[in-house]
């Protein structure tokens, strides 16, 4: 009679360790799916991050260059000026123009008529090529997109008389602004990302400030 009794211990021995089996099976899978979503966790904000710092690299530079593109500003004549209105640049809040000397080859440069404004939602840029410094000598390029997404840009022009102040606007005649500082706002995937610049012409105005002299002296 001992036998059946061997058996059934051996039976329920077998079925314990299958049950045994499919717990730590069972815990391993839940440990590999915690540490899945873990991972994709930080891979999905790392992506972020990354696009974060590509968006914001990207408004960067467009800020450095319109530093660079109005810093270049020239003391010449735009086309819109007329004998009564010589404006050497013309800008508001929204808006900027001015003539600059820009590169257009490897080592070649020409004067270029440069428009920057907001339209829609892209920083656009217009070169006019000019021919000559009389105003209305020109021909205009089509417009460039320098930067998509903007939501916002502000132009801010700086007095260079002895009560300087900053201005929202800039049609005086005949004269540069000391400075020019702006401010662009871009809106992407829901995120905001922003950038300051700043061009100072003082130097463009002492230039013509130089040339002025030279021209009156008898």
């Amino acid at each position: 009679m001992p036998l059946p009794v061997v058996k059934s211990r051996l039976s329920a021995s077998v079925e314990g360790f299958a049950l045994i089996d499919v717990l730590v099976g069972m815990a391993l899978i839940g440990v590999i799916t915690s540490l899945m979503m873990v991972f994709l966790g930080q891979a999905r904000t790392m992506v972020r991050i990354e696009k974060a710092t590509e968006f914001q690299m990207e408004v960067d530079a467009a800020s450095r260059f319109l530093e660079t593109a109005i810093s270049h500003a020239e003391p010449l004549p735009l086309s819109k000026s007329s004998p009564d209105q010589v404006l050497y640049l013309n800008g508001d809040a929204a808006r900027i123009e001015f003539n600059a000397v820009q590169a257009i080859g490897f080592k070649s440069s020409a004067l270029r008529e440069i428009a920057v404004s907001l339209g829609g939602s892209a920083l656009a840029i217009v070169q006019k090529t000019r021919r000559g410094s009389a105003a209305g000598a020109s021909t205009q390029s089509e417009p460039v997109r320098l930067l998509g997404g903007v939501s916002a840009i502000r132009f801010e022009y700086l007095d260079g008389s002895a009560a300087s102040s900053w201005l929202p606007n800039w049609n005086t005649p005949r004269r540069l602004p000391a400075a020019v500082r702006f401010t662009v706002s871009v809106m992407r995937d829901g995120a905001a990302y922003s950038a300051r610049g700043f061009a100072r012409l003082d130097l463009a105005n002492t230039r013509q400030l130089l040339r002025t002299n030279e021209t009156q002296r008898p």
